[in-house]
């Protein structure tokens, strides 16, 4: 396999298409996407999680980035670093949109090609969320 970082594959593409909208829609059960049992880190934590339990977390998510302002996530960009036939890194830059300017967010995931398609095993948050989203909003909002 190759050890550097290219452009999307058809394939991934659509699975990160389908993770930002499923992200975005409280119906869109996102947690379709991740292995039954998965790791989800960032800056402070490492855990294991089960794709229930990251379901019903999104709610208190959405809120949190509703309370800081945050109208619009949108992905910048993307890059994968195939691992072998079954496993791809995926590294993307994410702008959260609010008054006071845009948050940076960035991610790498690791997906396994299986029979329903990809799933995340592994979801690295590159940033402590709630302190980029406690960053003082513009004034009046």
């Amino acid at each position: 396999m190759s050890n550097r970082w290219t452009g999307l594959e058809p394939a991934i593409s659509a699975f990160l298409d389908d993770f930002d909208a499923r992200a975005g829609d409280p119906d869109g059960r996102p947690g379709e996407l991740f292995a039954p049992t998965f790791l989800a880190l960032d800056p402070r934590y490492a855990v294991a999680i089960t794709a229930e339990q990251f379901a019903a977390s999104l709610p208190a998510r959405r809120t949190m980035f509703a309370d800081a302002g945050v109208r619009d996530v949108r992905r910048r960009d993307a890059r994968q670093l195939r691992l072998d036939d079954q496993h791809v890194l995926v590294a993307g830059e994410w702008a959260a949109e609010r008054d006071s300017g845009t948050v940076e967010l960035s991610s790498t995931l690791l997906v396994r090609s299986g029979p329903d398609g990809y799933r995340v095993l592994l979801y690295l948050n590159h940033h402590d969320i709630s302190a980029l989203l406690a960053t003082p909003r513009a004034e009046g909002v």
